[in-house]
Order: structure tokens, then C-alpha cells, then sequence
């Protein structure tokens, strides 16, 4: 995280829809993925304005591959992230206006999620995180595929 170190222990969940077992994180966690949400989420905004991975990386204290492979991964999946984000601003709030360009693929992206999370907030009256929205809104933040509907989860003891 940006201010220490949070342990997780994931929690697994049986579907009853698809039969498969699932890991359960809480939103502040980005799957697959060591740092928090707002750790990758800063560098998103950083690299949105311009920065590159290197003077991220010095600012976060995080190595610079790392954030790399970050920055990377979201621009394979930016206009699938922001798809998503759109989609579910508009879910929120159809009188929501579409954000103007931002300059690349992944500052639309970045974008569309402030506009989803304020929609979150605004219409839903959701107090969570602006980046734990990110990641509920984009089913993973760096994954950009909305969850699974269909699956239905049930606490394994």
C-alpha cells in the first residue's frame, strides 16, 4: 500500500453455477498482483500525465520493472478498461456526458474510471476508494473483463 504493508489471507468460494472454486480479495487488492490498488493506481494517473516508468517508480519506491509491467498491462487493456468504465457510468447515470479524448489510449482509459467512480459515488451514494471502485468497475483494474455474472458465490468452510 502507499502509507505500509496490509496482510491478506484470500478466502476461497464454491459456484454452484459453474462448480469451480474461487479466490475471494477484497477490492483494495488487484489480482495477481502484490501491490494495493492505490499503489497501481497512482502510477496510472502518473503515467496519464505524462510521466514515465522510471520517475514512477522512484516516486513510489517500487522497482522499475514493476511498474512497467503495470503500466503495460493496462495499455494492452485500456480500451477494454475504459469500454467497461463507460458502460458502467452510463448503467449508473445515462445523463453522464462521454469523456473528451485525453491524448492516448490509456488516459481515456484512466479517465472513463474517474468518471465510473464518481458516477459510483454521486448515484450510488458508494464511499469506497476511488481506485477499490477501479477495480469492482473493471473486475481487476490491469484485467479489464467485468466479472462474472452468472457465477453464483458460496463461502467454503
Amino acid at each position: 500500500m502507499l502509507d505500509g504493508v496490509r496482510s491478506l489471507r484470500p478466502r476461497r468460494a464454491y459456484c454452484r453455477a459453474c462448480e469451480t472454486t474461487h479466490v475471494l480479495l477484497p477490492a483494495w487488492s488487484v489480482p495477481r498482483r502484490r501491490d494495493g490498488a492505490e499503489v497501481i493506481g497512482a502510477a496510472l494517473l502518473d503515467k496519464a500525465a505524462g510521466a514515465g516508468h522510471r520517475t514512477i517508480a522512484a516516486r513510489l519506491a517500487r522497482p522499475p520493472g514493476t511498474v512497467r509491467g503495470w503500466l503495460r498491462a493496462f495499455a494492452r487493456r485500456a480500451e477494454t478498461i475504459g469500454c467497461s468504465a463507460r458502460s458502467w457510468a452510463h448503467a449508473i447515470d445515462a445523463s453522464l456526458t462521454p469523456a473528451r479524448p485525453a491524448g492516448s489510449p490509456l488516459a481515456d482509459a484512466v479517465e472513463s474510471l474517474g468518471i465510473a467512480v464518481r458516477a459510483c459515488r454521486s448515484q450510488l451514494g458508494m464511499r469506497a476508494g476511488p481506485w477499490e471502485l477501479a477495480v469492482a468497475v473493471t473486475g481487476g483494474l490491469l484485467h479489464g473483463r467485468p466479472p462474472d455474472r452468472g457465477c453464483q458465490f458460496f463461502r467454503v468452510s
